[in-house]
């Protein structure tokens, strides 16, 4: 009975051994098998770069508003600390061992580090402009960092001159213009400004500055030489 009972465990831990060298993934419309090469990584680690690099969603606290009532659900601590979560989760993640996977782990980091810094500003900037000087893409994005810093006139201006561009590019501009004309003729005028200013110039030029930090048809080139042997199934 002894001997059955060592020959049944051993049976279960082999399956489960098995079971740990699957891995399911989808690209698109397929769905690929493959069994994990446990000379270069386990299942936890190959587990934990597909999460964090593919599958994870992104940051999700608000920081930028679309009226001045956005405003009251800013908020820098929140921010900070899904952040922090998030840092203190990804620092504390196994990779698989290699070059490739090291430095894309600090890419990551980095790359949410530089997103975490741009979110909490951006909150900041809407009563302290100042603070968008010394981040990272303030240089390419000056006038509007400018224009939220002097406020005014030169703010207005550069708002209006968004507006403008925007009715000439618009199919239909007459609702453009009077949803415009509202706030422009709001008793929260300037409010309106640094809003508009920030989510559709200061964000938008951040966002077509930033360098693409993630390779992901290189990723998928290394992710798969993890495996020992891969099955796809396509639709």
């Amino acid at each position: 009975m002894r001997h059955l009972l060592l020959a049944c465990f051993l049976s279960s831990f082999s399956f489960l051994q098995a079971q740990e060298l699957n891995f399911d993934w989808y690209e698109g419309s397929c769905l690929f098998n493959a069994k994990i090469d446990s000379s270069k990584a386990n299942y936890q680690q190959v587990q934990n770069v597909h999460y964090t690099l593919i599958q994870a969603s992104d940051l999700s606290q608000p920081f930028l508003a679309y009226a001045p009532k956005d405003t009251a659900y800013l908020k820098v601590k929140n921010i900070q600390f899904e952040c922090g979560n998030f840092l203190k989760e990804l620092d504390q993640m196994e990779y698989p061992k290699g070059e490739y996977w090291t430095n894309i782990k600090k890419m990551r980091l980095a790359n949410l580090k530089e997103q975490c810094l741009l979110r909490e500003k951006a909150v900041i900037a809407l009563n302290q402009p100042k603070v968008l000087k010394g981040t990272p893409y303030c240089k390419d994005c000056s006038q509007y960092v400018t224009a939220l810093d002097k406020g005014g006139k030169t703010l207005l201006n550069l708002w209006k001159e968004m507006h403008d561009k925007e009715v000439a590019e618009a199919l239909d501009p007459e609702p453009i213009i009077r949803s415009f004309e509202q706030r422009w003729n709001s008793s929260d005028q300037e409010l309106w400004a640094r809003i508009e200013v920030l989510r559709y110039g200061w964000w938008n030029c951040v966002l077509e500055n930033q360098k693409l930090w993630f390779d992901e048809k290189q990723y998928h080139t290394e992710f798969k030489k993890l495996m020992s042997s891969i099955k796809s199934d396509c639709h």
